[in-house]
This record gives C-alpha cells, structure tokens and sequence, in this order.
C-alpha cells in the first residue's frame, strides 16, 4: 500500500467536488435545524430571564444583623 494514493472527500484541507454534491441534499434542511434550535434555546433563555426579572423576593426574610458564633450556640443552632 506504500506509494497508493487514497481517494478521500478532503484534498487538501478543502472539499472535493464529490463531497459538495453529496452533502448539497442537506444544506438547507441542516440550516432550518440549527436556525430553529437556536431560536429554541435563546426563546427559552429570553423567557427565563424576563420571569425572573419579576420576582421581587418580598417573601424572603432578611435578618438585620447576622447571627454571631455566640448567638448561634445559645439559641441552639449547629452550622
């Protein structure tokens, strides 16, 4: 096999005529594919973010000082 030159889509880092007609019946379907998961993923980030932009936390209780090491043992809390 020394000296017998392989016949491959690629020549040459850049396509052959062969691979151009072959992959030519996916070019558009491949690209409507990617288009649309991609307006998926940015719709369902878009969303996300506009949800949680909304969220005002007032349910969440904020102490007014942290608690200290002292504190915590006599009140009976454990890290």
């Amino acid at each position: 096999m020394a000296g017998m030159q392989r016949d491959s889509y690629y020549r040459q880092n850049r396509h052959s005529p062969a691979l151009i007609r072959a992959r030519r019946p996916y070019l558009f379907r491949n690209a409507v594919l990617g288009i649309s998961i991609t307006a998926f993923a940015l719709g369902i980030y878009a969303y996300t973010i506009s949800v949680v932009g909304q969220d005002e936390f007032a349910d969440v209780k904020v102490p007014d000082a942290p608690i200290r090491d002292n504190q915590r043992t006599s009140q009976g809390l454990k890290n």
